[in-house]
């Protein structure tokens, strides 16, 4: 998962291919380097990871093509979703307009303004787009989140089968299930909570839309508005104050029983 995970934080196109085709210059000529003896620790510590870089590379063309980044520019394939002749035709812009403001918005909401998503990646409208960075940044910080807590939920579900293999049901009893509930019940909750939000609010509702991290800093705070115009649905208090319990209730369940069983079976068998 290394590979993914570092295309995830690379995500360029361009330099996947110039990794990609420099991990299939040293696989392609192992033999020939390997017969060479190569001292340069620097070069034979980058050959000896070829694989992985070449992995590496792949993986850093899928991202940067999801990001829609090659060097650092967009590439316009399949042609912007977003068009700006309905705001003359279907608003209030003129040509006015267009001299009189150094940067201006469009409205999504507009009909013909948006098209719908882009077939693959990123729409490359975002890159002359003042606001780039603030949506891209967002975007990723999200997508990161979310493969992130995936990741370590898999790790978390591969130790089941090393405890049951090994026959330790302590370690399933008072590690594995308290830490699949402590990291549902908050991290899991949060994906939860993006998708919903990515779903929840359009074109017309998206200036209304709470931030996440602000609801998930007041979860373990306690901390809600009188009113209840900015709670992400209804009910939302009562669930999160039940996830941040049971979260709570977690930490000694993890830290506390199985040490105390494992005390209690090793007075029993010394009293033997």
């Amino acid at each position: 998962t290394f590979p993914f995970l570092f295309a995830v934080m690379f995500g360029d196109f361009g330099h996947g291919i110039l990794m990609t085709l420099f991990a299939v210059w040293m696989v392609l000529r192992e033999s020939r380097l390997l017969s060479q003896k190569n001292e340069n620790e620097m070069f034979s510590t980058v050959f000896s990871g070829r694989y992985i870089i070449l992995l590496m590379g792949v993986f850093s063309i899928y991202t940067g093509l999801i990001y829609n980044d090659c060097f650092s520019k967009s590439l316009n394939i399949f042609g912007s979703s977003w068009s700006v002749r309905p705001m003359f035709t279907l608003s209030n812009w003129t040509e006015d307009t267009l001299r009189g403001n150094p940067v201006l918005q469009l409205n999504p909401s507009v009909p013909g303004v948006f098209g719908g998503p882009y077939p693959f990646g990123i729409d490359p409208i975002w890159n002359i787009a003042t606001n780039k960075l603030t949506f891209l940044n967002s975007f990723k910080m999200k997508m990161s989140v979310i493969l992130g807590i995936i990741h370590m939920l898999f790790g978390v579900s591969l130790s089941l089968f090393n405890h049951i293999y090994f026959k330790k049901p302590l370690n399933i009893y008072f590690g594995f299930i308290p830490e699949i509930i402590f990291m549902t019940s908050l991290f899991g909750y949060l994906v939860i909570l993006i998708f919903y939000k990515w779903t929840a609010y359009d074109a017309h509702t998206s200036e209304h839309a709470p931030s996440l991290l602000i609801h998930f800093i007041n979860m373990f705070l306690f901390s809600y508005p009188d009113s209840g115009s900015s709670m992400l649905y209804s009910g939302q208090k009562g669930i999160q104050c039940f996830l941040v319990v049971v979260a709570l209730l977690c930490v000694p369940w993890m830290l506390l029983f199985k040490p105390l069983v494992l005390r209690r079976q090793y007075l029993r068998r010394k009293h033997l």
